[in-house]
């Protein structure tokens, strides 16, 4: 196994526990960044939890091309959300976990692809 299949295991597996921990338990998604318990917010999160959930499946699960391309269009995203939240008026707290946490992702995915 190599450093990028290591890698794109981990990211697998990393973006279903988020995106479980998202789509089952909302609110200590939120109070870990930072966000207002709201019900809009928990309903946004769990959606944006089954997403992350089934991209991180399918990381596991496609062959090396059609892994490829998602990865590449994951990173991608995930390089955008950086951009985002960062640019954002949320909460310091939220923005600097956020931006951290989708640049750790997109940093990951991108060192992979170059291996």
């Amino acid at each position: 196994m190599g450093v990028a299949e290591d890698i794109t295991k981990s990211v697998g597996g990393a973006s279903i526990a988020f995106g479980a921990t998202a789509a089952l338990t909302p609110r200590v998604f939120l109070g870990m960044y930072g966000v207002p318990n709201e019900p809009n917010v928990r309903l946004m999160t769990r959606l944006w939890g089954t997403r992350t959930a089934v991209l991180g499946t399918l990381a596991l699960t496609l062959d090396d091309q059609n892994r490829r391309t998602l990865m590449t269009a994951t990173a991608a995203m995930n390089a955008a959300d950086t951009l985002m939240i960062s640019a954002s008026r949320a909460p310091v707290r939220s923005r600097a976990m956020g931006a951290i946490t989708t640049a750790a992702f997109a940093a990951a995915i991108a060192y992979a692809l170059t291996k």
